[in-house]
């Protein structure tokens, strides 16, 4: 093949032109690696712009990536507005993004498609607030035109003070960024307008579909509102009714589609209309949440409303949102409880609450001067009506007698019932002493009048005790104390009369307040102690199990005997303590008593008619014998009016006691209601036999006749019989004779001694604790 040759260059003439020739191709192979990188980079610039929305992370990127060829400070992309300036929607730094650019002659020459750098800004209109953003003038900058979605705009960049400017390579790769950055934009946004027709279209649906259930969901929150039973209603600043629901409705009348859009004024008379539209005008201005009690007309009959209030603030517009509810019933409740709380609720008359409070204001209004008095009425023999009739006719004479006394009394005082069987009544004003006995008088003769009750003729009568202030006291309880003093010794002189406080009985007053503290004061240093009394076997004479009776020892060794503090115990509501002493003491004694006299020995211990008809005392004792361990030695000694009159006590509590193996002794059988047939309807363990029954039984026929019909009937009931009260042998050798009751107690045996007592005779050979027959 022939080779093809070419002329030879000339050759160089020096070593200078060589190193010139080699500079310039350095220069011309720089010229071109630059080239290749800013159109490397350049692109990579383009592609961050076709790959990602117009956001700030998007031009971060591009901003990197311009970086690389221009080498700036600061970069922004301007956006023309509406308003005619334009706003920097995207910056680096990020702060001076949103910033407001005004447009001038050079603005708009270069988004007229000029490419245009500055070494200094400062003559320029555009520039007059860049030095609130921190920008100086003297900045070198570059501003190439951007077009995105037929909106102009004009990319930015700048250079620090001092730094060499942008030149004419810098300008003719910004010219073609421009150009490129356009169209890829163009692209770009052309195919985001399809996808956003798309999620146009999607977003159409979805709110279509929400508009839907939002339509589903106020249909269903409407049905919810008129199942309420609270009055619902929404009303607007007109006063007119926007939402009403079915029971607010029914308070007006009216079908609540015909008061959507109604102002309830306009059904009301017109100074009621005026008080309602002023009162709503209040409340939407107050911005206040508010409740009130109002009463209403419905079907001519007043309904009190608890109705609620919240103005609200909706689109712009105020509306008062309301509630009412019907609390007729309640507040008829209320005022039954309240009653109840201050009146008897079998007579209706005030109770000792009550009374209190009205005497108490007597007291305050007769401070400065003036008299009254206070009468303490109990009804004589009381009890026995109950036993004799039935508690329904004794409540019935309750309420005969409350009306009575009420119609024999001034109509200026007041009755009231403080317990059972007494009452107390208010005499105010009393001009004179002299005035009282008369007043009194008329209701003593009153109440020995006969009381017709479900036809029996009912004869009763009462004993009345007067204190009047401020002669006898300046407080209720001391003139009450006094009245009551008073009351008591009308009983004993002779029942049906009156009596007036006077001195001398205020010894005896101040004797029983002595007496109260002192009792007082031994519950809460425990002083009481229960002495032991036998049961003795009527056959063998040994000794076959206890009854526990309580004593009050005083420090100093004095004894009270149970008659000296019982009833008043009672009467101050501390005979439950003075019972769990009781009870504490024969749970520490039974080991040593079982120790002297056996194992299978029981004792019994007394429990009030008031206690075995309380729940709340019976639950509390049952639980203490439940933890004690003694439940089957325990006998529990109650008499037969407590088990006949307690039905709660007979079907909730006795057969709790029976499981835990506690047995249940009726104590001075004979003595209540005396009739042997009760003693079918009574489930008991023992009776006891009252010592009216068993003194001189030997000599006493009839007492004889009536032990043996006790005693077949406990036989043929399976209950065993104790005699209690046996004093003479006289009356055991009766007893062993002629009867087959089995065990005795009594004096002739041995009276009731403390544990320690009977437990150092029963190891003294000497000295038996029971007689030895």
């Amino acid at each position: 093949m022939p080779f093809v040759t070419e002329p030879l260059p000339a050759p160089i003439e020096s070593a200078e032109a060589l190193r010139e020739a080699l500079v310039a191709l350095c220069r011309e192979h720089d010229a071109l690696r630059i080239a290749n990188d800013h159109a490397n980079q350049l692109l990579e610039a383009l592609e961050a712009l076709l790959n990602a929305g117009l956001d700030d992370d998007t031009f971060a990127s591009v901003f990197a990536a311009l970086h690389k060829v221009f080498t700036f400070t600061h970069a922004l992309a301007l956006a023309e507005t509406n308003s005619g300036d334009m706003e920097a929607v995207v910056a680096d730094p990020f702060w001076l993004a949103g910033s407001r650019w005004p447009v001038g002659a050079f603005f708009r020459k270069v988004m007229d498609g000029r490419v245009v750098t500055t070494f200094a800004n400062d003559g320029l209109q555009e520039w007059q607030n860049a030095g609130a953003l921190g920008l100086a003038p003297a900045q070198s900058a570059l501003y190439a035109p951007l077009r995105v979605r037929n909106r102009r705009g004009i990319l930015m960049l700048l250079r620090a003070p001092g730094e060499a400017g942008f030149d004419r390579t810098h300008v003719a790769l910004a010219r073609k960024f421009s150009v490129l950055a356009s169209h890829a934009l163009a692209a770009r946004y052309a195919t985001q307008s399809e996808e956003e027709s798309a999620s146009l279209r999607a977003l159409t649906e979805q709110l279509q579909r929400s508009e839907q259930g939002a339509k589903r969901n106020a249909d269903l929150l409407n049905e919810v509102v008129n199942l309420l039973p609270v009055g619902v209603t929404v009303q607007d600043e007109e006063g007119r009714f926007v939402l009403v629901n079915d029971a607010a409705a029914q308070f007006w009348q009216r079908p609540a589609s015909e008061l959507r859009g109604v102002a309830p004024y306009t059904l009301l008379p017109e100074d009621a209309a005026r008080r309602m539209r002023q009162c709503d005008l209040d409340r939407m201005r107050s911005g206040r949440i508010g409740s009130e009690e109002q009463g209403v007309q419905v079907g001519g009959e007043t309904v009190t409303l608890l109705s609620s209030y919240k103005p609200v603030r909706i689109f712009d517009e105020t509306l008062l949102l309301s509630t009412s509810l019907d609390i007729t019933e309640r507040k008829r409740f209320e005022e039954e409880m309240s009653h109840l709380a201050f009146h008897d609720p079998m007579t209706g008359l005030p109770n000792r609450a009550l009374m209190q409070e009205i005497v108490d204001t007597a007291l305050q209004s007769h401070q400065r001067g003036g008299m009254f008095a206070l009468a303490f009425i109990d009804l004589d023999n009381f009890k026995q009506v109950n036993d004799y009739y039935s508690h329904a006719i004794g409540d019935a004479l309750l309420m005969a007698v409350a009306a009575r006394i009420s119609e024999n009394m001034r109509s200026a005082d007041t009755l009231a019932r403080i317990s059972g069987d007494e009452f107390l009544l208010l005499i105010n004003p009393l001009d004179r002493q002299e005035d009282l006995p008369p007043l009194i008088d008329a209701i003593v003769e009153a109440m020995k009048q006969p009381f017709s009750i479900e036809g029996f003729e009912v004869l009763t009568s009462a004993s009345v005790g007067a204190s009047i202030y401020p002669l006898h006291g300046r407080t209720y309880e001391t003139l009450r104390r006094c009245a009551d003093s008073a009351m008591y010794r009308a009983k004993r002189d002779r029942k049906g009369g009156a009596t007036y406080f006077d001195v001398s009985m205020g010894a005896a007053l101040t004797a029983r307040m002595e007496l109260e503290q002192r009792l007082r004061n031994a519950i809460r240093d425990n002083l009481f102690r229960c002495a032991y009394q036998p049961k003795v076997d009527v056959r063998t004479g040994r000794i076959a199990g206890f009854e526990a009776l309580i004593r009050w020892v005083e420090p100093d060794g004095t004894v009270h005997m149970p008659g000296a503090f019982i009833e008043l115990a009672t009467e101050l509501g501390l005979l439950d303590e003075i019972t769990y002493f009781a009870f504490d003491d024969v749970c520490g004694n039974l080991g040593r008593l079982q120790q002297h006299f056996g194992a299978d020995i029981g004792v019994s211990i007394n429990v009030g008619a008031r206690q075995a008809g309380d729940v709340a005392f019976m639950e509390s004792f049952i639980a203490r014998v439940g933890e004690s361990g003694v439940a089957g030695n325990l006998i529990l000694e109650l008499t037969e009016d407590a088990l006949v009159a307690t039905q709660r006590f007979q079907m909730q509590v006795l057969p709790r006691l029976r499981e835990m193996g506690v047995r249940v002794s009726i104590d001075d059988f004979g003595s209540g209601y005396s009739s042997l047939s009760t003693l079918a309807d009574i489930t008991a363990d023992e009776v006891k036999v009252d010592r009216a029954f068993i003194t001189a039984i030997h000599q006493r026929p009839r007492s004889q006749g009536i032990l043996k019909a006790i005693e077949s009937l406990c036989r043929a009931l399976g209950i065993s019989t104790v005699a209690e009260g046996v004093e003479t042998a006289e009356e055991l050798e009766y007893l062993r004779n002629h009867t087959e009751i089995g065990l005795v107690q009594g004096y002739y045996f041995s009276r009731p001694e403390f544990a320690d007592v009977l437990c150092r005779r029963a190891g003294d050979e000497h000295e038996p604790v029971a007689r030895q027959q």
